[in-house]
């Protein structure tokens, strides 16, 4: 009966569709209802005013402590990004990179293996270029997020660090 009841009063503020496409940003808008992408984001609804009125008033949490909560989800969400994006370089710079050097080089014995016999090598010769043209942009991207990496750690305050893995080091 409990549940009966509020569906029946709030039934129309459900949305049943995909949170994530966009339907539900034109949704939520349509509502006047923040759309929060991402955790970075999310963190400072903590600190707004009515926020913090709305925890003081029930006396949940002070000011004070919202702000050591937000400092802590900063730091938490660096810490993770940091984690994954060391787990892809090491991952990049000591298995994919390396294997798809040894592929390369097997394409590139078959090529000269074909033609040494006077067959077509252009397939062989066209995954090569295709191969080696992802090899580059690979390690083009693998020296980015290096980059990136060691950019952020001149940022010490939390929540800059935090939106500069949001906006740099995650993309």
């Amino acid at each position: 009966d409990l549940i009966k009841e509020y569906m029946t009063k709030h039934q129309r503020i459900i949305f049943n569709g995909d949170g994530y496409s966009q339907k539900w940003v034109e949704e939520a808008a349509r509502r006047g209802l923040p759309n929060i992408k991402t955790t970075v984001e999310a963190v400072e609804t903590l600190l707004t005013e009515k926020s913090v009125k709305l925890f003081e008033k029930f006396g949940i949490f002070t000011k004070v402590e919202l702000e050591s909560r937000a400092e802590v989800l900063y730091e938490t969400y660096v810490k993770t990004i940091n984690i994954e994006a060391r787990t892809m370089i090491d991952m990049a710079s000591k298995q994919y990179i390396p294997a798809i050097i040894d592929y390369t080089k097997t394409l590139a014995d078959a090529v000269i293996a074909v033609q040494s016999v006077g067959a077509d090598a252009s397939v062989q010769k066209n995954l090569l270029v295709e191969v080696s043209d992802k090899l580059t942009k690979a390690k083009a991207a693998l020296d980015v997020l290096i980059d990136v990496r060691t950019q952020s750690k001149a940022i010490r305050n939390h929540k800059e660090r935090a939106f500069f893995f949001k906006e740099t080091v995650v993309p």
